[in-house]
């Protein structure tokens, strides 16, 4: 559950927030539904239709920000260890693009090793016709 000053706090660090708008929004978010964990207000927001939700788009952004916050400082530290791991030497020349998505592709490598291999090299294959000479056709088995 979060209170209007953790909003507001939010909101000093986060200048996208209209400090205005939401303290007149969460009150009435608040009497509107019955929630007592962000996970509650997220079902909530879902559970609206379109207009509804628009009604509350401060709200929604404070909620958005709360999901994404870190709990402790491991999982920033993490992600800076494995990025220390990504860009080597070799890899130093790679550009800001290649190297987030690389970086993605590490943190979720879970997801990463169930997506079929096949049709991952398909893919690359078909982009240009130069792969597909240098790596011939790879039919679908």
């Amino acid at each position: 559950m979060f209170s209007l000053a953790q909003c507001l706090r939010h909101c000093i660090l986060n200048p996208e927030l209209d400090v205005a708008r939401l303290s007149v929004q969460l009150p009435m978010f608040r009497s509107t539904f019955d929630y007592n964990s962000t996970e509650h207000a997220v079902k909530a927001l879902q559970s609206t239709t379109a207009k509804v939700s628009q009604l509350f788009c401060e709200v929604e952004k404070v909620i958005r920000l709360l999901l994404v916050m870190p709990v402790s400082s491991c999982e920033a530290e993490r992600s800076f260890s494995s990025l220390r791991r990504l860009k080597t030497y070799l890899r130093s020349t790679m550009t800001q693009q290649c190297l987030n998505s690389v970086a993605i592709l590490h943190v979720h490598q879970s997801v990463l090793m169930s997506v079929p291999l096949n049709d991952v090299l398909r893919d690359f294959v078909s982009l240009y016709s130069q792969h597909m000479q240098t790596f011939g056709s790879l039919s679908k088995q």
